[in-house]
């Protein structure tokens, strides 16, 4: 696959993903029916010339079904916001370019981001601040508002795997409730 962007300087630091799935043989045997590198693809969704994104796997229901393997979940991918599979979970890699992040957004999942390299920025609604600055740091964003930036001279790598939710209810003083929705602000 020829991308749209050159391979950026990072390239040599950040190495490609390399996915590895176990699964069965037909009489029910563990084996690694998959070792490969991973092709990222340019940009963050909707963000251009912020970074790459490597989509690892993505399932369409919870639970999964493991008895057919064929499956490669690694192809498709999310149907909401280019991030969220309904019913189901998504884990991929994102490298985002020194002075990028990605725009203020909100998903109706249960988000698990690990630093693997780097330092990354979580900036909430109300401006509170954390900064993932040590390789293996985990933020546990759990259906608020945010954007991510990469304030460091470096490029940035992480993990985020997310798993779909209801959507986040707010009651009021009156009793009314707010659905606060997804979407980027």
């Amino acid at each position: 696959m020829t991308l749209s962007t050159p391979v950026p300087p990072y390239a040599l630091s950040l190495l490609p993903i390399r996915r590895i799935v176990t699964g069965h043989t037909p009489d029910g045997m563990a084996t690694v029916i998959r070792d490969e590198r991973l092709t990222p693809v340019p940009d963050v969704p909707n963000v251009p010339d912020s970074g790459r994104i490597t989509r690892i796997w993505t399932t369409k229901q919870s639970p999964v079904v493991h008895s057919d393997e064929t499956v490669d979940g690694g192809t498709g991918g999310p149907d909401r916001l280019g991030l969220v599979s309904t019913n189901g979970t998504n884990i991929g890699s994102f490298d985002v370019a020194p002075g990028n992040g990605v725009p203020r957004h909100r998903t109706s999942t249960i988000d698990y981001i690990i630093l693997i390299s780097g330092e990354l920025t979580a900036v909430l609604e109300d401006g509170t601040e954390r900064t993932l600055s040590e390789p293996g740091t985990i933020l546990v964003q759990r259906g608020t508002l945010h954007k991510w930036e990469n304030r460091g001279p470096g490029w940035v790598r992480f993990l985020a795997v997310l798993v779909d939710a209801k959507p986040v209810e707010i009651v009021d003083k009156e009793g009314k409730t707010e659905v606060l929705k997804e979407g980027f602000a």
